[in-house]
């Protein structure tokens, strides 16, 4: 394959689009008002990526660790949780799952307060609240019983709370009564448009080294619809190209390529009428 080209991955680091700008205002909703925000779209369009942007989820996740929680010289203070209920999970482990979160995330809390409070004059401090607001991810694949622990802890924890689903799902949670009738935002998280998705196909593109020909913009638009995780794939084969091959210009004719590689529905029936 050829030696490692030492780029980083495609989309390594977040782009602060519109729908993230949309959902940042609706968490800090939740936040401030400490009530339910159910978040709904299709597969792939970037709920996750922006729940854990918001979150800051990659540089808490290192410090709760199975054996416990780890304290850096300068440690974050947590603001958000987020979790992703396994797809083992019973109502019982999400209640256990939960808890444990919330305190390890205390025990950073209290431990970036302490060195603050250290390092600093008390004057010029303003000690946060702490967790504000949990986000709970992929609630399409929890049981009833596991949605009215979910109800149970938002009553009790006293914090907003952010649901995070397919769009189908909230037609569900809408039966629920109990959960329904706290939510105070019900937000659909949109694909990107088309010049948004040029504008990160662009600047992806210059971070690889390579170069767009005439109509691959307009391929990649069409292949990827807007879709965070099929970009992300396509993108992916564009790397994989340039790791074999090196340097290349980037043309509709490999973009249709990488999309016609991705299983979606348009292709699987593409492939059954070749048979």
């Amino acid at each position: 394959m050829g030696e490692e080209h030492g780029l980083e991955i495609p989309f390594s680091t977040f782009e602060q689009t519109r729908e993230y700008r949309r959902f940042v205002q609706v968490c800090e909703a939740a936040r401030r008002y400490r009530y339910l925000v159910v978040c709904v779209g299709d597969r792939g369009v970037g709920k996750t990526w922006a729940a854990r942007e918001y979150a800051q989820w990659a540089a808490f996740e290192r410090l709760l660790m199975a054996q416990g929680v780890a304290f850096p010289a300068e440690c974050p203070m947590p603001r958000t949780a987020y979790y992703r209920p396994k797809a083992t999970s019973t109502p019982k482990s999400i209640e256990q799952d939960l808890a444990l979160l919330l305190w390890g995330l205390q025990m950073i809390a209290d431990h970036a307060s302490a060195v603050a409070q250290e390092s600093g004059p008390m004057s010029g401090m303003i000690r946060p609240d702490g967790v504000g607001v949990v986000m709970v991810d992929e609630v399409d694949g929890l049981s009833q019983a596991g949605l009215e622990v979910l109800r149970d802890v938002f009553d009790r924890s006293r914090v907003g709370m952010v649901l995070l689903g397919r769009s189908g799902s909230a037609e569900r949670l809408q039966k629920m009564a109990a959960l329904s009738s706290r939510v105070g935002v019900l937000h659909a998280f949109g694909a990107l448009g088309k010049p948004e998705t040029c504008v990160l196909l662009e600047q992806q593109i210059q971070q690889m080294g390579l170069s767009l020909s005439e109509g691959a913009a307009e391929a990649f638009v069409q292949k990827t619809e807007g879709n965070f995780q099929e970009m992300y794939l396509v993108l992916c084969h564009l790397d994989y190209l340039l790791l074999r091959h090196g340097t290349y210009v980037v043309t509709a004719e490999v973009i249709e390529e990488a999309g016609d590689r991705l299983l979606t529905q348009k292709n699987v029936q593409r492939l059954r009428k070749k048979r």
